[in-house]
């Protein structure tokens, strides 16, 4: 789905190598639910608009997790990945994760998708796959069971949704 240009591939698994669920915190309280989010998109002279929601961790050290969702604009997350993660952490502070979230296409092809999104030392985004993961990955029991816990409080959808019987996630 990315490599790291950005988005090239149709099949929602190609070249993304799965997340881990160490990499991802357990959600405390939402903070912040903004469906009309503005955020300056990379070279352009205006704004994306996208729906981002923010909790804080519910761990030990003071921490967030951001997710912002594509809403059909014309500007992509993915192509603002790198800006939106550095302004949110400039806001949040260092210890922010942030996840990409692409709903499903309402056209019935592709796949819904959430990724972990990292920033290189260059400043450049790169991202692994949370959901969904192939049953025969060593890191899909983890992510499964953190999708579970967390996953319908970010995809809208209840934990059952997490349990990949049919291999479709539909």
């Amino acid at each position: 789905m990315y490599d790291t240009g950005g988005r090239v591939s149709q099949s929602p698994m190609d070249g993304l190598t799965p997340a881990s669920a160490a990499d991802l915190p357990p959600l405390g309280e939402l903070l912040v639910d903004d469906p009309f989010w503005q955020y300056p998109a990379r070279g352009l002279a205006r704004e994306g608009v996208w729906h981002l929601r923010v909790w804080a961790l519910a761990a030990a050290s003071a921490g967030y997790l951001a997710v912002v969702t594509e809403t059909g604009g014309i500007i992509s997350v993915t192509e603002s990945a790198g800006r939106i993660r550095a302004g949110l952490a400039r806001r949040y502070g260092p210890c922010l994760v942030l996840l990409e979230h692409h709903p499903a296409p309402e056209s019935g092809e592709g796949t819904e998708t959430l990724d972990l999104v990292r920033l290189g030392a260059d400043g450049s985004p790169h991202w692994s796959r949370v959901w969904p993961t192939p049953e025969e990955n060593p890191r899909h029991a983890g992510l499964e069971l953190w999708m579970a816990g967390y996953g319908h409080q970010i995809v809208g959808r209840p934990a059952s949704w997490f349990d990949w019987r049919d291999g479709t996630n539909r």
